[in-house]
């Protein structure tokens, strides 16, 4: 099947996208669903990639019971999205919460080997507090990236297998994710979708088909500070990158 795909959506949203209409079956793409719920979990068909994590915005203690079954019954790929995020007041009120939340699953992570997907707004010194746990994971992938080049280096320098994904928000001509896309190693970059979320200005949402524009977008920022990537190279290391992060 994986010879067969050319794009990979590295974090969407199953259950949410199905309900909207957003996900469009397409034998060229593949992607991992991120769930937050028992709900979320068990809508998503088998032959899907899964992960499963506590949110940081509704960091809800009983869900570790759901994550620590799925865990023990080997149905993840990762854990998460999880993180910090302190973006508005009503979601910074809840830091304790996020940060216990947050350390248990990091645990699991640890305990079993799992690589772990990073939600992290306004937080990014939050989670360089963790760099000494998160270099012994096989992998972190932080999602949506919003830090700085320096930043996203920093982490790599603190000896963390970091990947760095990014969706749609490359059209706004945000200076420090075109900065990232541009000057990132193509070995540490994903691309993803976060359908339905992560739409643009005048847009309701965002379809899982639309990840072939964002690889398109990624490709032209790369190509406008001359790397040599052709497009169909550029997809194959995409693909590559995924599979190594996702260990499929």
């Amino acid at each position: 099947m994986l010879e067969e795909i050319s794009f990979c959506d590295a974090h969407f949203h199953f259950s949410q996208a199905l309900e909207e209409e957003a996900f469009v079956e397409d034998n060229r793409i593949t992607g991992c669903v991120s769930c937050h719920s028992k709900e979320d979990f068990d809508a998503v068909p088998e032959g899907f990639i899964k992960s499963f994590g506590i949110h940081p915005q509704n960091p809800e203690i009983a869900l570790l019971d759901v994550l620590e079954k799925l865990v023990s019954e080997d149905k993840l790929h990762a854990i998460g999205e999880t993180g910090f995020d302190f973006f508005t007041e009503e979601f910074k009120s809840k830091e304790d919460l996020q940060k216990k939340v947050f350390e248990a699953q990091l645990d699991i992570a640890l305990s079993k080997g799992l690589p772990l997907v990073i939600h992290s707004r306004k937080a990014n010194d939050r989670v360089f507090y963790y760099s000494k746990e998160l270099r012994k994971l096989p992998g972190v992938l932080f999602h949506s990236f919003m830090g700085s080049l320096v930043e996203a280096e920093s982490f790599q320098n603190r000896g963390i297998n970091a990947f760095y994904s990014f969706g749609k928000q490359i059209f706004n001509n945000n200076k420090k994710v075109i900065q990232i896309v541009q000057g990132i190693s193509l070995g540490s970059l994903l691309l993803e979708t976060d359908a339905p979320y992560q739409f643009l200005k005048n847009e309701k949402k965002t379809f899982t088909s639309e990840i072939k524009k964002v690889y398109e977008g990624a490709y032209n920022l790369r190509q406008a500070k001359s790397y040599k990537e052709n497009f169909e190279d550029f997809t194959k290391e995409i693909k590559k990158n995924f599979c190594d992060f996702y260990r499929v």
